[in-house]
């Protein structure tokens, strides 16, 4: 029913959780959204003007609003309810907590540890959400125009070099980006070793910047 709300914020609430409370006033009237930690954080202040883009989810007991940042964030909220056990709110989080550039490379690259890493996610679920989607979300990125990398890091180096990387205390995020910026680098060998150094240089490089 309402595709985007351009209005003024009101008030954020933050609860604590992965969903939050957003109003927004729009001609006179206050809306109640949820939203994502992330995103509340990224769309200004209170008594900024605000563009939220929203699904409405009617039940037989409630309609709630649900906010978000961009199109793409929406999207990817609407394909991850696909998935057995993944309702709105959960939807929400994983959307949330890892952004749609992250949750969409996790999902090509088959990358449950990344995926669990929402508050919610167990690893069952993680696995379903990446096997089940990742045919659409390969379309979804064709769409956007994002460019499809092959995957080259997968399966038993990959968990090694994270589990590696983890032993250092980085964080998952962290190892994916680098897994990532692996993967794009034509010199980088598949092997551990390789990869391990590689990701080594592109997190000193990160910190350091």
């Amino acid at each position: 029913m309402f595709a985007f709300l351009k209005g003024i914020i009101h008030s954020k609430e933050l609860t604590g959780g992965t969903v939050n409370r957003l109003v927004i006033e729009v001609s006179g009237v206050g809306f109640e959204l949820w939203m994502a930690t992330r995103s509340l954080l990224n769309i200004g202040k209170p008594g900024d003007e605000a563009t939220i883009h929203t699904y409405m989810a009617v039940r037989e007991t409630e309609i709630t609003l649900f906010g978000f940042e961009s199109v793409d964030e929406r999207q990817l909220f609407l394909i991850l309810q696909t998935v057995s056990g993944v309702g709105p709110k959960l939807a929400l989080a994983i959307v949330g907590t890892l952004g749609p550039k992250l949750l969409v490379d996790a999902i090509l690259a088959e990358d449950t540890k990344t995926i669990s890493q929402t508050p919610g996610v167990g690893p069952k679920v993680a696995q379903r959400i990446a096997l089940e989607l990742h045919a659409k979300i390969e379309d979804f990125s064709s769409k956007m125009g994002a460019p499809l990398e092959p995957v080259k890091v997968k399966g038993e180096v990959q968990e090694e070099v994270r589990a590696i990387l983890t032993g250092l205390g980085y964080t998952v995020t962290e190892i994916a980006m680098a897994l990532r910026k692996a993967q794009l680098e034509e010199n980088v060998s598949e092997d551990v070793e390789s990869l391990v150094r590689y990701s080594l240089k592109v997190l000193g490089a990160s910190a350091l910047s």
